[in-house]
């Protein structure tokens, strides 16, 4: 081995060995660099490809009916034919028409990718309507509404449906009745029901109305008047009972103070405080003592009286002076009225009774 004493040899071969060091140091980088960009730029490539593939098909009807209950978004999916889903949303308002977006998040080596799919909800289903009856007969000159066959109106979403006179705006849920029905004239009219619920939906329903003509009364045969009859009661406490009553109150049915009166039910109880039964009803009473005339009426006599002419349809109690007290109507309760003011109102008196 040549040892060299001359530092300037020395130092000429030191620095042809740094020098090529600094090639092997340089090369090696490079080889290092180049393999990490390669190794990134497939890794990368990689994992586009994995995030390419991953995905998630729909079947193909996306719409769902307004108001369905616990509705899951995993029902639209078809497959998923690279990765597994990892979360969804997993609420869907159904109560509310339109366009939702739904996101599902699908994962594969830890790679993820979203993945949207727009829902329609929609709101097809019409109200049902249902009626109590398929057709409806009356009698000429009944009063009759429309509406008293309606059973229901009703919409799965909307609810019972609000009855209106006319078509309302749009987004409003309700249901009309229209008809030409003329209860005075004898012949079959239809009735038809529309019904919309605030989405537009529209359902209808006719029925018929038969107008019969109403059968003319029986007239009443009217007992032979014997105007020497005595009444069998204190008729002036028959008189002085029925003034007591003055102010109750009117009610269909009642034959007592604490529930009210009705005409005929007034004068069954005025008579039955005195142990007399003069039956209930106006018909009953047309048949009660014994018949007397107009001109030989006396307090306590009941006046039984006709709004059609043929049978009796009020009762009241004479007291006097032309006067009569009786249980009028519900507005008026028992009150006194002149028995020729009554008559000239159109009410015709069929029969006095003296009992």
């Amino acid at each position: 081995m040549k040892i060299l004493n001359d530092p300037l040899s020395v130092t000429r071969v030191i620095r042809r060995n740094i020098s090529k060091y600094k090639i092997d140091i340089a090369f090696v980088f490079t080889t290092l660099l180049v393999a990490a960009i390669t190794y990134n730029t497939c890794e990368t490539n990689r994992r586009q490809q994995v995030f390419d593939k991953l995905d998630v098909t729909f079947k193909e009807i996306k719409a769902v009916e307004y108001g369905t209950a616990n509705f899951n978004p995993m029902d639209l999916v078809e497959e998923v034919p690279y990765g597994n889903i990892i979360t969804y949303t997993n609420y869907v308002d159904t109560n509310s028409v339109g366009t939702q977006t739904v996101t599902f998040v699908v994962e594969e080596e830890n790679i993820k990718k979203v993945v949207n799919v727009d829902v329609e909800i929609v709101d097809t289903e019409k109200p049902e309507i249902k009626t109590e009856k398929e057709t409806i007969s009356i009698k000429q000159g009944d009063e009759y509404d429309a509406n008293d066959n309606i059973a229901s109106v009703i919409d799965k979403v909307d609810g019972n449906l609000k009855y209106v006179n006319e078509d309302q705006e749009e987004g409003t849920a309700y249901y009309t009745v229209t008809t030409n029905l003329d209860t005075n004239t004898v012949g079959t009219y239809s009735v038809n029901i529309k019904a919309v619920d605030q989405n537009g939906n529209v359902s209808e329903k006719k029925y018929d109305v038969n107008v019969v003509e109403k059968p003319k009364p029986k007239p009443v045969i009217q007992n032979k008047v014997n105007n020497n009859a005595t009444a069998t009661v204190d008729t002036s406490s028959v008189v002085s009972a029925a003034y007591s009553y003055l102010g109750y109150n009117y009610t269909p049915g009642g034959a007592n103070p604490s529930t009210g009166f009705d005409c005929s039910g007034f004068v069954y109880y005025i008579y039955g405080l005195f142990g007399k039964n003069v039956g209930r009803s106006t018909t009953d009473q047309l048949y009660a003592g014994t018949a007397v005339s107009r001109d030989s009426m006396q307090p306590g006599d009941i006046i039984l009286w006709s709004d059609n002419g043929y049978s009796p349809t009020h009762a009241t109690l004479y007291v006097g002076n032309d006067t009569m007290i009786h249980a009028a109507n519900s507005r008026d309760g028992v009150i006194k009225s002149s028995v020729s003011a009554w008559a000239s109102y159109g009410s015709s008196i069929v029969s006095i009774r003296r009992v």
